[in-house]
């Protein structure tokens, strides 16, 4: 194919040249200039815009922006005028896994297989959609048939590498992500899986590497979004940190840890109303979760619902006694209740483990009493 800048100058005299534009689009698409390729194919005139290969390449370019829908709603449109390529059936089944829809993507991908049987791309596709749903073994046999063709398929590596994270395999999660960033130093999960392993021994310098280099390509992704707020809270980068996790959130509604650290967040940043409604939304995810219950007993405790406060923190610590948000509310309804020896020996224990991240104080008093002030000015000033 030719260059950039040899593309450029033939569309320069034949602007509606649909294969011209195509051509230069898919060569900033390769290189992750998102803009420029949007800027090329929206220069073409209107009736060129509805060619299925223009059609194709905005559905890829809503895909990297994370315009899910929108990219399935173009390949449903070029599939029912009768192009079912391989790519437009691969990238609405990977459509549709990023909107949740993991029934309707297998779907698409048997219908896919069918036709197009044995192909690695549809392997990790298939694969993709069973680690989101927890299928953890199921989406390892899909791993192993893309690997005994291909030994070093960096993506495959990188999946089953996320794969060993997600079921507490950290030994094997480390050593196989780092084979994989050994062969692609940008693999995606290979990225996640080495800035969670960091961030879990918290070494935050080396994690924010990771998942910032994750978000250089994929600017969208849920889970590096997480993983780098939750470094910027270790680092004490509130405000970054809350705006950092906003966007995880938003980008993956599901996800009950992010919400607990944007609202962990936000309390630290005295935006009480805000923390609440984030504990609110990951208990809405899951009633029976202790650390929502927790979170929800801490800003009770705070703006002074006393009775609220300790029965959200009693079902905390029914449901998992070792809760982190369940014992810090303890140390506050120890407090309430000038029991302020058991308050600091609780306190000075889930400091020691590291279990508050963005606490510098290490007397609970103090801490609560500037929680308390932070409430009191934020709310003081809306």
């Amino acid at each position: 194919m030719l260059s950039i800048d040899r593309l450029t100058q033939y569309l320069a005299v034949d602007p509606s040249n649909i294969e011209l534009a195509a051509d230069l689009a898919e060569l900033y698409l390769r290189g992750g200039d998102h803009s420029e390729a949007v800027r090329v194919l929206h220069g073409l005139p209107a009736s060129s815009q509805s060619s299925p290969r223009i059609q194709f390449l905005l559905a890829q370019l809503d895909l990297a922006a994370g315009g899910y829908a929108a990219a399935g709603e173009r390949l449903v449109r070029l599939r029912e005028s009768g192009h079912d390529g391989l790519a437009i059936g691969h990238d609405l089944a990977f459509a549709l896994l990023c909107q949740g829809r993991l029934d309707e993507a297998r779907a698409v991908l048997f219908d896919v297989d069918a036709r197009h049987p044995n192909e690695p791309v549809v392997h990790i596709v298939h694969a993709r959609i069973e680690l989101l749903a927890g299928n953890m073994a199921l989406a390892d046999q899909w791993l192993g048939k893309v690997l005994e063709v291909i030994p070093a398929h960096p993506t495959a590596l990188g999946l089953r590498a996320l794969g060993l994270l997600d079921t507490g395999d950290d030994a094997g999660a480390q050593a196989l992500s780092s084979a994989c960033l050994a062969i692609d130093p940008d693999q995606h999960e290979a990225l996640i899986t080495a800035g969670s392993l960091a961030l879990t021994n918290r070494q935050s310098v080396p994690a924010g590497e990771y998942f910032s280099r994750a978000l250089a390509r994929f600017p969208n992704s849920g889970r590096a979004l997480s993983g780098l707020g939750q470094v910027q809270m270790l680092q004490n980068e509130l405000q970054h940190a809350g705006q950092t996790l906003a966007r995880a959130v938003a980008c993956m509604p599901d996800h009950i840890g992010t919400w607990h650290a944007l609202a962990w967040t936000q309390l630290l940043c005295g935006d009480v109303v805000a923390a609440e409604a984030s504990y609110r939304s990951a208990l809405a995810l899951d009633r029976n979760f202790a650390e929502s219950h927790g979170g929800i007993a801490i800003v009770a405790l705070l703006t002074g619902r006393t009775a609220e406060g300790e029965a959200s923190m009693t079902r905390a610590l029914k449901l998992d006694p070792g809760a982190v948000s369940g014992r810090y509310a303890k140390t506050l309804w120890l407090q309430d209740n000038r029991r302020e020896a058991e308050s600091t020996a609780l306190f000075g224990e889930l400091m020691m483990r590291g279990l508050l991240p963005g606490i510098d104080e290490q007397d609970p008093m103090l801490l609560a009493q500037r929680l308390r002030s932070l409430i009191t000015v934020r709310s003081s000033s809306r």
